[in-house]
């Protein structure tokens, strides 16, 4: 059992000397948000003749972050967040049940058991470069993907497994559920500063419009002509290349 250095003690925070020689810093970060225990920031510092001064530097850096609010104050995992935060999401059932989707197929698997508030920049680069290398997360073992999870005989339908990235789209609307949970806990004072703001951010696709050629248009046009109101509406949107903003007209837009 360690001793406490009472030279040492502050009003938060204690240095303790274990039976190794080594220090023990460990200062409280208030109750846990979810479970209502009492949150430490701890440290041990391997026994040496600077041991000390390096054991003072580490009670300062953690005083200073739970007086930045920056210490979570839950060890609270990714997967409870991830609950809370589908349980009061404010979007359409669809919108809801893909993001639900997704949490189950990549984020629960791989970082869902690591505690929120601690996540680090390297496990989230790590995290999505596993994404962009394979959807199926395989990291590098092989596997037979097969046609069914029922039984079966299997035929050339079931194949090795060979990786593909998931898409950059998916990725993004990953980043997206991830970065709304960890605001949504900076909300609810789980923790200080959304962690999930410490990853590179994906890019979005380039969108990869395909316009119909200039006869595939006049065809388009021609057919539309036979309901004169469509043909006109069809025409309007080629003419000016404002489809869109067709739709929102009203007849007070126009004058006669």
């Amino acid at each position: 059992m360690g001793t406490s250095q009472g030279s040492t003690r502050a009003e938060r925070g204690e240095i303790e000397t274990l039976p190794s020689g080594s220090l023990r810093v460990r200062v409280y970060a208030g109750k846990d948000a979810v479970t209502g225990k009492r949150n430490y920031l701890t440290d041990v510092i391997p026994a040496g003749p600077k041991a000390m001064a390096q054991a003072i530097k580490v009670r300062t850096k953690f005083l200073a972050q739970v007086d930045q609010l920056r210490t979570p104050r839950t060890r609270a995992t990714i997967s409870q967040l991830l609950d809370r935060y589908f349980e009061l999401a404010d979007v359409e059932t669809t919108t809801l049940k893909a993001y639900k989707s997704l949490a189950n197929h990549h984020i629960r698997p791989l970082i869902g058991e690591k505690v929120a508030g601690s996540i680090d920049g390297e496990t989230l680069d790590s995290f999505y470069k596993q994404l962009r290398t394979c959807r199926a997360h395989c990291r590098g073992k092989k596997f037979i993907e097969h046609r069914t999870n029922k039984n079966h005989e299997c035929d050339d339908r079931c194949k090795k497994h060979r990786c593909s990235p998931l898409a950059d789209a998916s990725i993004v609307k990953i980043q997206a559920i991830l970065g709304g949970a960890g605001k949504r806990g900076v909300r609810w004072e789980w923790f200080g500063v959304n962690p999930f703001d410490r990853a590179e951010r994906q890019a979005a696709p380039k969108p990869q419009p395909s316009p119909p050629t200039a006869e595939q248009a006049a065809a388009i046009v021609t057919e539309a002509w036979a309901d004169l109101g469509w043909g006109m509406l069809v025409w309007l949107a080629m003419v000016t290349g404002r489809g869109g903003a067709s739709f929102a007209r009203r007849n007070g837009n126009f004058s006669t």
